[in-house]
């Protein structure tokens, strides 16, 4: 008996003396790394967005700004199993949803996310918010933040120029991490947006707090305001900008206007816009679907892409063979209502033809017949270089974007793509703004500012002015010439006469934008889409397959402030499409009467 005792007790000693030995280990040896992770557990650091800088028209107005807005973030691990369950029931019920929709979208957020914490809802209401903060006792893991939500005031009307900012995803913050990036930031995606993203975006702050098991703030510990981004005032005008996308209505294309004297961008629109909330609401499938499939392109901006210029570019011809000698502006060509080289017929646009016309007349009316003739006489090579020296062929230098060059076609250009000799038959498209020539509507405004202005080409700008938060400029602009056109004064005057007789002569096919009292200069362009074998109303063809209008404009003729560019997509002619809608425009800057909105 005295032996089994001995034993008992020898086993409880050993049992003690282990336990002695586990709590020395735990709180000697592995005490201070426990005591370390119990801090790291009690203790979160959280980054504080940095809003971004804000964008202004030149008067003041605010193109993009911010706006406080409540988002509401889950943390998995303490939203998770039944009790998880029952805190995204009692959600649904404030959020007004149906607890099976809300778990589903919870856990399609979950396994994107890269972060702690799951975004679960965008700009709450701030009725729910007060009901869901009356709560949170028994909402453990969730938790509102206010973040600066982007705010456009002109909506649709300046979305290809401002563009729009949504969410990093997981591929970019792979990309961007070492940056600074967090999977709760947002980047400009298009726009003044993205092109300025650097300067826009602020700096994150930081805030270290102490959290209960709940997941819930209980102090701040320490704390780094964020840091404000740049903000940028433009030469834009956003009344202009808005006058210039209602005068499109549901029409697609763009409006460019410029000073001439100068180069600054005073609208720069294309239509249609979307939006740009929208993309930080998101979108349903069917509504991308609508989007992406829209044969209007919402989503690309008309005024930096490449068109057939058609008859706006006869400018070019017509200042290269005056350059070159090849024509004087007095010599008269016969025009039958089209021209023949060797078996092939070029038909003029008026079928019965425009009799005898000089160079004046033939800018007036658009002859066709008079151009082609003029175009074989100038010949690829003269007029290749002479669009190149306009500006054509290459980017604006405005840095916009999406910018495209355009194209200006050669012989090197035609033997390096197609492996086959130029013909000349080719060089009469190009020079009424046809084959494979193309250029943007920015383009053709820095063009027409350069003839109008006396030969001075600009590149474009609509940056003024970039300050800090407090109102301090951090750097200024100004006007960037960057040489002339290939033109004599005289030339340009007389392309200048053609262009104020394209909008007031008896037979201008700019007559639609003629004002009373302010003298307009002008040229209508219908470029052509698809060839067809014999001429049919543009309002009769499905829609894919109806000519680009445009019309390109400058008032007042006299001493030029504003230089206009007009483009519609798919819009027919030139005169009856694009013109008038310059006129409406035009009538509303001089008289200083713009739409109430």
């Amino acid at each position: 008996m005295e032996r089994r005792l001995r034993f008992i007790s020898f086993v409880v000693a050993l049992v003690f003396a282990g336990l002695l030995l586990k709590l020395f280990f735990l709180q000697i040896v592995k005490g201070p790394y426990y005591r370390e992770l119990a801090e790291k557990r009690s203790l979160r650091v959280i980054s504080l967005p940095a809003p971004r800088g804000n964008i202004y028209d030149r008067r003041g107005l605010l193109l993009a700004g911010n706006t406080p807005s409540f988002a509401l973030f889950v943390d998995p691990r303490l939203v998770r199993g039944e009790k998880g369950d029952a805190v995204l029931r009692r959600l649904a019920e404030m959020l007004g949803e149906d607890f099976p929709s809300l778990k589903q979208r919870y856990l399609i957020a979950r396994r994107k996310s890269v972060a702690d914490q799951v975004l679960l809802v965008e700009d709450l209401d701030r009725d729910v918010v007060a009901q869901i903060e009356a709560r949170r006792y028994f909402l453990p893991g969730v938790e509102i933040k206010v973040e600066p939500r982007r705010f456009y005031p002109l909506g649709e009307a300046a979305f290809h120029l401002v563009g729009y900012v949504s969410r990093i995803n997981a591929k970019e913050l792979k990309r961007l991490g070492s940056q600074g990036f967090g999977p709760d930031d947002f980047l400009g995606r298009s726009g003044l947006e993205a092109q300025f993203e650097e300067l826009l975006r602020g700096k994150k702050g930081r805030k270290l707090v102490e959290v209960d098991a709940l997941g819930r703030v209980r102090k701040v510990v320490a704390e780094e305001p964020p840091q404000i981004g740049k903000s940028i005032l433009l030469t834009i005008d956003s009344i202009f900008e808005k006058a210039a996308y209602d005068l499109m209505e549901s029409r697609s294309g763009a409006i460019v206007l410029l000073d001439p004297r100068d180069g600054r961008l005073l609208a720069f629109m294309s239509a249609p816009g979307i939006d740009p909330h929208q993309f930080l609401k998101g979108f349903s499938f069917e509504e991308w679907k609508k989007v992406i499939n829209d044969v209007k392109h919402p989503l690309l901006n008309k005024a930096v892409l490449a068109y057939h210029p058609g008859s706006t570019f006869k400018l070019v011809t017509a200042m290269a063979a005056l350059e070159k000698g090849v024509i004087s502006p007095a010599k008269e060509i016969f025009c039958p209502g089209f021209y023949r080289l060797g078996r092939r017929i070029f038909r003029c646009w008026r079928s019965w033809g425009h009799g005898k016309v000089d160079l004046i007349k033939a800018i007036e009316v658009s002859c066709d017949t008079y151009f082609y003739q003029v175009g074989e006489l100038v010949g690829i090579d003269t007029l290749s270089k002479f669009a190149r020296a306009c500006g054509f062929g290459r980017p604006t230098g405005l840095g916009f974007p999406g910018e495209k060059a355009g194209l200006v076609p050669d012989r090197a250009w035609k033997l390096k793509v197609f492996k086959v000799p130029w013909q000349k038959g080719e060089t009469l498209n190009v020079a009424i703004g046809q084959g494979a020539l193309t250029v943007t509507p920015l383009q053709l405004a820095k063009f027409l500012a350069a003839v109008v202005n006396g030969g001075q080409l600009h590149t474009p700008w609509y940056v003024y002015q970039v300050f800090d938060p407090y109102g301090e400029i951090l750097e200024e602009f100004g006007p960037r010439p960057e040489g002339s056109l290939p033109a004599r004064r005289r030339t340009l005057r007389l392309l200048r006469k053609g262009l104020v007789a394209a909008v007031n002569g008896k037979e201008g096919t700019g007559r639609a934008a003629k004002l009373e009292k302010i003298l307009v200069g002008g040229k209508t362009g219908t470029a052509q889409v698809v060839g067809m074998k014999k001429r049919v109303k543009s309002e009769k063809l499905p829609y894919l397959k109806r000519d680009h209008a445009w019309f390109m404009a400058y008032a007042p003729a006299t001493k030029p402030e504003i230089v206009m560019v007009v483009f519609v997509e798919h819009g027919g002619h030139g005169g009856s499409a694009a013109a008038p809608l310059a006129g409406k425009f035009l009538k509303m800057y001089f008289e200083g009467k713009w739409p109430s909105s």
